[in-house]
């Protein structure tokens, strides 16, 4: 996979549930009745409409805390509240669709949440959907404008690396510049002259202007860098790219989604 991604682990959105500065509703774990009565009320509470109960009780189904495990009757709880607005039910609604651990993918639903978070103002939604219009397939259509336009809104050096590597790669030609992916590219490395994937995208934009000697001798040079990290998986890609422009051709990429 080409992008680095930024990481979530949807457990941690479990065990915040249990904690009493997260919610109005705090599980000390008690036994017996005590325990029955804590989760009745939490139960009554989402019946009668409260979005902390419903995001709550969906996630303890989710997870199996306090109550049998049912994936189904969680995210139906959870889904309640997101409609009501509940941002964090919004989150966890869209990762869990998005990245299909727990429930089985849909990346139309995983956009549609991720949307709503975005208009918030949300980053990590903004990324995630950079991913899903990136990639494409499952219901959504790839559109590597779109997939610029989020990483964009993100803004930090990931995100903008993402922003070149699409100018550079991207399959359908309108989306594609190489001038742009260039600049942004060698504004990146000033950060981090031996960084293997910043070197990996420029030479992939020296490619895409035309200037293969260039984009051989950076990504002789992004192997190099890459020989010297711990993360040796993408060695096979870096070479593959080299032969690639040995042989004057541009890199063409159909973005994978995270996981996949």
């Amino acid at each position: 996979m080409k992008f680095r991604p930024w990481i979530l682990n949807t457990v941690v959105v479990f065990l915040m549930a249990a904690s009493p500065a997260s919610h109005a509703f705090s599980i000390p774990q008690p036994a017996g009745t005590e325990e029955a009565s804590r989760v009745a009320h939490i139960h009554l509470k989402a019946a009668q409409g409260d979005f902390d109960a419903q995001y709550l009780l969906g996630l303890m189904y989710l997870s199996g805390r306090f109550v049998e495990q049912n994936q189904e009757a969680g995210m139906e709880w959870v889904t309640r509240a997101a409609k009501q607005g509940h941002a964090k039910a919004q989150q966890t609604v869209a990762d869990l669709a998005f990245e299909g651990s727990i429930v089985t993918r849909d990346l139309p639903m995983a956009k549609q949440w991720y949307t709503a978070l975005s208009k918030q103002g949300n980053k990590w939604a903004d990324f995630r959907l950079g991913f899903i219009y990136a990639s494409g397939g499952e219901g959504v259509e790839r559109n590597c404008g779109k997939a610029v336009e989020q990483f964009k809104l993100v803004g930090d050096e990931v995100s903008l690396g993402n922003v070149a590597w699409i100018l550079a790669t991207c399959p359908e030609a309108k989306y594609r510049d190489g001038d742009q992916a260039l600049a942004l590219s060698l504004n990146l490395l000033k950060a981090n002259q031996k960084d293997p994937t910043t070197l990996d995208n420029l030479a992939a934009a020296y490619a895409e202007i035309g200037d293969f000697d260039a984009a051989i001798l950076t990504q002789q040079k992004a192997i190099e860098a890459l020989a010297l990290t711990s993360d040796k998986s993408k060695t096979g890609e870096f070479m593959q790219r080299l032969q690639t422009y040995q042989n004057f051709e541009p890199y063409r990429e159909v973005v994978p989604l995270i996981g996949d």
